[in-house]
């Protein structure tokens, strides 16, 4: 599917008709409150993505994640293969190597990896995610190496060092601790077994007291039901406390010549004046006086749509959000 984002931004203009956005609104508030308080984002990310899944999957292709381009102009459907491939490469995976997929979602990174020919199982919380995803490996022919198993990854069901080698693709952000989930992946390593965290990360520039900093990277937080965002120092420590020094960092946009990891959307003019044009808000306002849009979905746009694309976009210029980092650690040999 050719992912289109001026196109797609106008056809999502009609996706939410059905959606009582208003409820939906106040709910996510609600659930994000109750997160801040408990620690536990999970009610609210399940409540973002009852509505988001389905945007993710029909407008940006199924991955919710970002890379700078090889080229100019280079799909980006093509260019966040050549990274599951690029990542796949890193971890040297080939017949007879067991791989670890954290955070798998249906499956759709190791669907771009599977001719390595690697034994690869993914972890999701969802068991639908497990299902579908399962379902699809069956149809290609693939279930005799890529399995999806429902499980948290806090606790999950394999013994110690099961896997030769193990991946984190933007899913760690949704983990409020990392000290357990990284001795869990520890845990299910083989002695200098190799594992790689790409992920959107707080550059280690943020600056928690800079007004502008924190409103920008908060809105994210808060438009996406996530925890806090984590540093790149944080990510670095909690993993050398379980037994997993960094061995190794690339930084994609200086690999491909400094184009930014944001570039599917920033790369063009019409799709920032789509999602910052106060013409576009007044459009949006009209349509829902007209009920041609529902009640609410001028709030919603600028909370859970444009303003998730601006606050990535921003982030990144600011160079406090990182979302190019492959980081590569190592477990250590007993």
């Amino acid at each position: 599917m050719s992912i289109n984002m001026n196109a797609n931004f106008l056809k999502l203009l009609t996706h939410f008709r059905r959606h009582d956005l208003t409820n939906f609104k106040s709910e996510h508030d609600e659930l994000y409150e109750k997160a801040l308080e408990s620690g536990d984002h999970l009610e609210v990310t399940s409540h973002y993505y009852s509505v988001m899944s389905t945007v993710i999957d029909e407008y940006f292709g199924g991955n919710f994640h970002f890379v700078p381009p090889k080229f100019e102009g280079q799909p980006l459907e093509e260019a966040l293969k050549s990274l599951h491939q690029h990542i796949a490469s890193k971890l040297e995976l080939k017949e007879d190597v067991k791989c670890l997929d954290i955070g798998c979602g249906i499956g759709g990174v190791m669907l771009d990896i599977a001719d390595f020919g690697a034994n690869l199982t993914g972890v999701t919380i969802a068991p639908n995610e497990a299902e579908i995803g399962n379902e699809k490996f069956a149809n290609l022919g693939l279930s005799d190496r890529c399995k999806i198993v429902a499980a948290d990854c806090h606790e999950m069901p394999f013994e110690d060092d099961t896997f030769d080698v193990a991946y984190a693709i933007y899913s760690l952000k949704y983990i409020p601790n990392l000290e357990t989930v990284m001795k869990e992946i520890q845990r299910v390593l083989k002695p200098g077994g190799k594992f790689i965290v790409y992920d959107l990360i707080k550059t280690n520039d943020y600056d928690e007291d800079n007004e502008e900093h924190f409103k920008t990277l908060h809105h994210l937080e808060y438009a996406c039901g996530m925890p806090r965002l984590h540093t790149q120092n944080e990510i670095e420590k909690s993993a050398e406390n379980s037994g997993m020094p960094l061995i190794e960092q690339e930084n994609l946009e200086e690999t491909y010549g400094n184009r930014a990891f944001h570039y599917c959307f920033s790369s063009s003019p019409l799709f920032m004046w789509l999602v910052t044009s106060p013409v576009i808000d007044h459009t949006i306002r009209m349509a829902e006086v007209m009920r041609i849009l529902p009640a609410g979905f001028k709030q919603f746009n600028r909370t859970f749509l444009c303003g998730t694309v601006n606050s990535i976009v921003e982030g990144g210029r600011m160079g406090i959000l990182s979302g190019a980092d492959i980081l590569l650690f190592e477990k250590k040999m007993e």
